[in-house]
């Protein structure tokens, strides 16, 4: 074994764990010169993770596991913050987040774009590696105000700490950032090790969501169904085209506006009571400019009072990230078209006021 692996090993060995230390999760304890990330603990209210039964990791109702968690690795419960060889953990950063497999992964990925992690579905069943059946491939959402701070970070703002240590992982963060309108940058946010999810969550089959309306939701899906099984099926780009529609100018409705709602609002329902309005505020969300916010209320109606009541909060969260996220993106771009693009966000965030105005009244 490796001095930096022993070194770790017989750090997870600690005969006197810290009193502080939650065996529920193993939240990014920066120190030093990494300090700065604390200010980045900041995260959505909501994050989505897809995986299948072939997944390096392993998640269910109760538990979300990286391979060495799931495998018991020495170093599970290390944090990567700690450990003492940096260009380790660089190397082990870029091979997660490339999809590489290696000899050690701590890492769970999780995303706040939910039409990055649907698109990720199609990519999964059409990939040779994994090629799972739509039922076994499940998406979970988590509420993030139900743990400490700490237990997920912006994977941008890791690589931001390590990429001087690893020449492909600067090229990694340097892609994410490229300039295209809508970027490669998909919202994604990493936990570590063993993290408990029960009653923090809820998961679907990709089967019970295409049987509920997906297709109906975003009609594209079904050609992504379509797609021939190889090593590498498409993933980012299928996600950069479908944001086109963000860009675009309002249009009139295109008649099939009332089934987009209703199909968000229905597979929203298989989440729950508890789920239903965060997962179909999402849905909506990722729907293009045609989409009207009386035909939003109308769709809604079809929640449970007590839900629609919190739909102000739930679409002032997702338009809130979606002027962050727009901003971010924007910045390397000219800036007549950031200047664009924000504002767009920003006439999306006051239609939200104006429709929890509405509900809230109803």
């Amino acid at each position: 074994m490796a001095a930096p692996d022993l070194i770790d090993s017989l750090q997870a060995l600690s005969l006197d764990p810290s009193p502080d230390t939650d065996p529920e999760c193993l939240p990014f304890c920066p120190t030093g010169t990494q300090a700065r990330l604390q200010q980045r603990f900041e995260v959505p209210r909501y994050l989505f993770r897809v995986y299948t039964p072939r997944s390096a990791g392993v998640t269910d109702k109760l538990w979300t596991k990286s391979m060495d968690a799931r495998h018991d690795h020495a170093d599970c419960k290390v944090d990567i913050l700690a450990r003492r060889d940096d260009s380790r953990v660089a190397d082990m950063l870029n091979r997660h987040l490339r999809w590489w497999k290696g000899p050690s992964d701590n890492l769970v990925s999780w995303t706040s774009s939910i039409l990055f992690a649907l698109v990720y579905i199609f990519h999964l069943h059409a990939n040779t590696t994994d090629g799972s059946d739509f039922d076994d491939v499940c998406l979970c959402i988590v509420d993030t105000t139900c743990f400490p701070k700490g237990v997920f970070l912006r994977d941008m703002d890791l690589m931001a700490a390590y990429r001087h240590l690893n020449v492909s992982l600067a090229k990694l963060a340097t892609l994410r950032s490229k300039e295209h309108r809508g970027s490669y940058y998909f919202g994604e946010y990493l936990s570590q090790g063993a993290l408990k999810i029960a009653d923090k969550c809820e998961i679907v089959s990709a089967q019970k969501m295409i049987d509920t309306g997906l297709y109906d939701l975003q009609p594209e899906f079904q050609k992504f169904a379509r797609w021939t099984p190889e090593p590498q099926p498409p993933w980012a780009n299928p996600v950069i085209e479908l944001r086109e529609g963000f860009y675009q100018k309002k249009t009139a409705g295109l008649g099939r506006n009332k089934e987009e709602l209703e199909a968000a609002v229905a597979i929203a329902k298989l989440f729950g009571p508890r789920w239903s309005l965060p997962v179909a505020g999402n849905l909506i969300a990722m729907l293009p400019h045609q989409v009207e916010e009386c035909g939003i209320l109308e769709a809604l109606k079809l929640l449970p009072s007590t839900e629609v009541k919190r739909f102000g909060d739930i679409m002032r969260s997702v338009y809130l990230k979606a002027v962050e996220s727009m901003s971010n993106s924007e910045k390397a771009r000219s800036s007549h078209r950031s200047t664009n693009s924000v504002q767009n966000a920003q006439q999306k965030l006051r239609a939200s006021y104006a429709m929890q105005y509405t509900i809230m009244r109803a």
